[in-house]
């Protein structure tokens, strides 16, 4: 006589059903906490920001993103120890995660640890050449630079975007288009430009000699950051390199470029940072004009094929689309990472507690401290200095007659407190004298 089977005890039946909502429990809490994790990110609100990225490990300890977004947070917050230890949890888990070998590059580089950086950062740049190359298996056409098609005499160029009204771009931009005859002799400064910008910061540029371009047409539907490419098309250009508008050219970044004509090479790249991790850095690469093809139509197609606009577009579209171009035939000047045979840059001129090439030198913050200030009061602060704004080769500065540099309004956002971001270059005379702000409150408030 058969016997029915045993039923299982009562306890198990009970655990197997909530297993699967279980699951779905952790995924809901998951989507919340890496939403509100971008919320907060998005605000620079890193702290709570990692928060929200540690309690999403908790959930999952044994998956990579939330640890990725630990190290990142980390990164903002500058806790570089946090971060590398953070990221080597990473790479336990998967030996070829590349924003774990970033973290690693930039937080050794932020110790100045340059041997680690240069390990770490040089996988970040071997990672990422194999996941583009891989995209595109057959290199593109590098096409004849216009100086190469005919003997017409070109012009040589610093290109950068320019947008909107903050004082950490415009004073920059201006200070870029004072000393380029000093830096680069015989060069020239353009920026392209929208109506966001100011009328008396074009007549500043100008007043320097630089060009300065509105945006127009089909180009105007581009990104701000990546209207700097346009020059690529520009038949009338020779060499053509490519700058932050909130960094400073300087007498060792221009060494590097007579190093890389003298070459001979089509196209040229410059790592000076750990944080030098991207395989062409926006603000930090030159090329022979023309030797991109239609470089306009090669930015509109990318865009209908990646409509989604984000901070680093620029730097995505030079990965994807540049980089296949620009690794057969590059001059790499590379201070740390030894990537495509790079060569060493010039220690002239160089420490890196001071500034480095593509180093943001406009977002000195000043805080001005007055009891008659009001939240809602408008104020236009002034900015005067005795200090040149071309650096000598050596990183000293040179003292002149003080001048009005600048002016902006401001409207006061708290209190008795003033606060506004100046060029590096002039908020270093603020000890010394050399550099002093005062403003003015208008009649008006808001």
């Amino acid at each position: 006589m058969k016997l029915p089977l045993p039923k299982p005890p009562s306890h198990l039946v009970k655990q197997r059903k909530p297993a699967k909502s279980n699951k779905s429990n952790i995924q809901a809490q998951l989507d919340v906490l890496l939403n509100q994790f971008h919320q907060l990110r998005s605000v620079g609100c890193h702290h709570d920001a990692l928060i929200m990225a540690q309690k999403a490990h908790q959930l999952i300890p044994n998956k990579t993103a939330p640890l990725s977004d630990m190290a990142t947070c980390y990164i903002h917050l500058e806790a570089w120890d946090n971060a590398i230890a953070t990221a080597k949890k990473i790479i336990a888990i998967d030996p070829k995660h590349l924003n774990a070998y970033d973290v690693l590059s930039h937080a050794y580089g932020a110790k100045r640890d340059w041997r680690n950086a240069g390990v770490y950062g040089r996988q970040a740049l071997m990672i990422r050449d194999e996941l583009v190359m891989d995209k595109s298996p057959t290199p593109p056409v590098i096409a004849p630079s216009f100086m190469d098609l005919d003997q017409d005499s070109k012009q040589n160029l610093i290109a950068f975007s320019l947008f909107g009204d903050r004082s950490e771009y415009i004073e920059t931009a201006v200070i870029n288009a004072q000393i380029v005859g000093e830096v680069y002799p015989n060069w020239q400064c353009r920026f392209y430009v929208d109506d966001s910008v100011p009328q008396t910061a074009i007549d500043r540029l100008t007043a320097e000699k630089a060009q300065v371009i509105q945006v127009k047409g089909d180009a105007a539907s581009l990104p701000g950051t990546m209207w700097r490419f346009l020059a690529m098309d520009d038949a009338s250009l020779g060499y053509v390199v490519f700058r932050d508008v909130d960094s400073v050219i300087s007498h060792r970044e221009a060494t590097s470029v007579r190093e890389w004509i003298d070459s001979g090479k089509t196209f040229h790249t410059i790592r000076d940072s750990g944080s030098h991790t991207e395989l062409i850095l926006a603000g930090l690469w030159g090329a022979k004009a023309g030797s991109v093809p239609n470089m306009l139509g090669m930015m509109m197609s990318y865009l209908a094929e990646n409509p989604k606009r984000h901070q680093h577009i620029d730097q995505f579209f030079l990965r994807y689309c540049v980089w296949p171009y620009v690794r057969q035939d590059v001059y790499a000047s590379d201070r740390i990472f030894g990537f495509m045979d790079a060569h060493p840059i010039t220690d002239v001129g160089f420490d890196f507690d001071k500034t480095h090439i593509g180093c943001d030198e406009g977002g000195s913050i000043f805080t001005l401290t007055s009891s008659t200030l009001q939240q809602g009061d408008r104020v236009v602060w002034r900015l005067y200095s005795q200090i040149d704004p071309a650096l000598n080769a050596d990183l000293s500065h040179r003292r002149v007659d003080e001048c009005l540099i600048c002016d902006y309004e401001t409207i006061i956002e708290q209190d008795n407190t003033l606060m506004g971001k100046i060029p590096r270059i002039y908020a270093r005379g603020i000890p010394t004298g050399e550099t002093r702000i005062d403003f003015k409150k208008l009649d008006e408030s808001i």
